[in-house]
């Protein structure tokens, strides 16, 4: 049975051959004074750092971002700034967030909270080996609704979720913005039989204790690295797929990807044009595909592509989960 997996991540653009520079100021709105301590780093990534008494921040980064950058407070707004083109960014005023009362259910949720937290784990996390070393910190902060009707379990978080991954030595703040998981018609007292997950938020890692990465989480992360989501596009970008150990079937049948990928650089970013809807995904025998929804879509020098709507992968990379991401600034040492 295939199980397909959308993972949409605001993510990032950028060039890796030259340094780049942000700065500027981080304000309240309503009071127009400066905020200390606000979290500014590009999703999905390890480049980040806070503001200081005046509000002010300063960011450099191995190249120009061309993506979104995340400005986020507690109590406050998050701000997603895209498609940077300049240094210096003024002053960013954040809004604090309305209160807000829970969300009205119409419908009784027939599943117990501990039945939803477990599922959830699995679907947000994964069941991977890297799963079983990673733990939410604060899955308190986590609401869960089953609807019955829908068949579908919905997740939402007023906080960060807070992840911290034993296997590969990260501790990953994870914006949740929403979460979706389909199931097929379920057997009285049986598990839940996943039909699609869909997962939007942004993410920021680091390691974990700020202290060097143990060598086996050097070699978890590296390890990781090769057949997953950043591997292939990075491949696909840099037309290296056969290379780099990916085989590419259409219809049951070998292909040389030049047949199935038009390849185009467009100034910082790579422009795909998959000539195929779905195509199949041969990795060390371990089975993917990939299925685009629109053409074309775009992929940046670490791998990441946009619209992330438009893409999604099945197999064995659509099983991967927040407990296998490297963040997208990972570099092969």
């Amino acid at each position: 049975m295939k199980c397909l997996f959308q993972f949409l991540v605001i993510l990032f653009s950028s060039s890796i051959f030259s340094q780049f520079t942000v700065s500027g100021y981080v304000y309240d709105n309503n009071s127009k004074e400066p905020l200390l301590g606000v979290s500014i780093f590009y999703d999905g990534s390890t480049i980040g750092t806070i503001t200081d008494d005046k509000g002010y921040f300063q960011l450099t980064t191995s190249g120009r971002m061309a993506g979104n950058l995340i400005f986020n407070f507690l109590g406050y707004e998050t701000v997603i700034l895209s498609d940077i083109k300049k240094n210096d960014l003024g002053t960013i005023f954040l809004n604090e967030k309305p209160l807000e009362l829970d969300e009205v259910v119409l419908l009784p949720d027939t599943w117990s909270r501990r039945k939803k937290l477990r599922v959830f784990r699995k679907e947000f996390l994964g069941s991977t080996n890297a799963s079983f070393k990673c733990k939410i910190l604060n899955e308190e902060d986590i609401r869960l609704y089953y609807n019955a009707t829908e068949n579908r379990l919905y997740a939402y978080a007023k906080k960060p979720i807070l992840i911290d991954n034993q296997y590969l030595g990260y501790r990953v703040t994870y914006n949740l913005i929403d979460f979706e998981a389909d199931f097929y018609n379920q057997i009285a007292d049986e598990p839940p039989v996943t039909k699609a997950t869909y997962m939007a938020g942004t993410l920021f890692f680091k390691d974990i204790n700020n202290t060097k990465p143990k060598k086996k989480y050097l070699k978890n992360r590296e390890s990781g690295y090769f057949g997953s989501g950043i591997h292939f596009m990075r491949s696909l970008a840099s037309q290296n797929l056969s290379t780099e150990g990916f085989f590419i079937f259409k219809k049951g049948f070998q292909v040389n990807p030049k047949e199935v990928f038009s390849v185009i650089e467009i100034g910082e970013l790579t422009q795909i044009i998959q000539r195929a809807e779905k195509l199949s995904i041969t990795f060390k025998n371990e089975q993917s595909f990939i299925l685009v929804t629109e053409n074309p879509y775009y992929i940046d020098d670490y791998g990441n592509h946009l619209p992330s709507r438009n893409i999604s992968f099945g197999g064995k990379i659509g099983r991967l989960r927040a407990a296998n991401l490297l963040p997208l600034d990972y570099k092969i040492n």
